[in-house]
């Protein structure tokens, strides 16, 4: 009698344990959290990392080996070649800015993502803005001036005396085009190295650890049967 009495009691006050719901655990605020759900995009941004670099590199490497060479023999004088080389090396130079632009937010990205060491990071994002900024002044400085300079000679360039300013001042410009196009090389390859360091950081990282299985309740968990 007396423990039927008790477990009566015991129902009519209700067991909190049984029928009161465990509590949810807190989502996480920082600012690691929305970056942990980005991460489901992790091929995605890689390919285009990759995509990106290859032309980051790609483009001017073969404008410097193959276009510019075989301008220069073919045509009869410079000035032709010029006028020709000029178009195309500013369609490189916008394929360079769109490029190096996709490298910083993928660099940027990525290393979050993988948690890779402070010094790749800022190898891989500094050498995208480089990169842009070389390909800014050629394309917007360096370009135009050359053109109007040769437009504007008394003739050809290649007649026109060692000492005449024109001369002088073309062969000034196309010093520091040819720096800041060898800048800009420089820059992809920076980012080259960076990408190898991330992919071997990725390589290394542990496996993501499995789901935890769900919390079940109390009152449907038949464990003790």
């Amino acid at each position: 009698m007396t423990g039927g009495g008790d477990d009566g009691r015991r129902g009519d006050r209700g067991d909190p344990d049984l029928f009161t719901p465990s509590p949810r655990l807190p989502v996480p605020l920082s600012g690691r959290f929305p970056m942990r759900r980005l991460e489901r995009f992790e091929a995605p941004v890689v390919f285009l990392h990759l995509v990106a670099l290859a032309v980051a590199m790609g483009a001017p490497v073969f404008f410097a080996l193959a276009v510019a060479p075989a301008v220069f023999r073919i045509l009869p004088t410079r000035d032709m070649a010029a006028s020709l080389q000029s178009p195309i090396l500013t369609s490189a130079c916008r394929l360079a800015e769109g490029s190096f632009a996709v490298l910083f937010l993928t660099s940027w990205l990525l290393g979050r993502w993988w948690e890779a060491a402070r010094l790749t990071r800022t190898l891989a994002t500094r050498a995208a803005i480089l990169g842009m900024i070389t390909a800014v002044v050629i394309e917007s400085l360096l370009i135009p001036p050359m053109d109007r300079i040769r437009a504007q000679a008394p003739g050809l360039i290649d007649s026109l005396p060692a000492s005449d300013p024109s001369r002088v001042l073309l062969a000034r410009y196309h010093r520091l085009a040819t720096g800041f196009f060898s800048a800009g090389i420089v820059a992809a390859f920076v980012v080259l190295v960076a990408t190898v360091r991330l992919l071997v950081v990725r390589r290394k990282s542990p496996p993501p650890p499995p789901p935890a299985p769900p919390s079940i309740p109390k009152l449907l968990d038949l464990n003790g049967v």
